[in-house]
């Protein structure tokens, strides 16, 4: 059974194993994702907080801005990000978060594009 597809209600229930599970994948997912970033989107990243998850439908970078400058240096950076995301997943979500009281969230979803036969 694909449990990607499956409704939420038909799943099993969780338990502690895989949460501890989900959280080492997103551990490595996360530390595999920077060593694959270039020099400069990994110093974008770094001058906030960011990490990786595989919770939901699709592999998500959370990204916590910590000034405008820095919301605006990773807008710049958007593409850059989705193509490193696209190594690991044919659908990713990159969710940008701007500093306190500078307005909304933002999320961008990237799809690889079907191959035809």
């Amino acid at each position: 059974m694909n449990h990607f597809y499956s409704r939420p209600e038909d799943l099993p229930p969780r338990n502690p194993v895989d949460d501890s599970l989900q959280r080492n994948l997103d551990q490595a997912i996360t530390g595999y994702f920077y060593e694959t970033c270039d020099h400069l989107t990994q110093r974008v990243l770094s001058r906030g907080g960011w990490y990786v998850t595989t919770c939901g439908t699709a592999l998500t970078l959370v990204i916590i801005c910590v000034d405008r400058r820095h919301n605006w240096d990773v807008l710049k950076y958007m593409s850059s990000l989705g193509k490193y995301l696209k190594e690991f997943a044919p659908t990713t979500n990159i969710r940008i978060y701007p500093p306190p009281g500078d307005g909304t969230s933002l999320q961008m979803t990237f799809k690889m594009p079907m191959m035809s036969e």
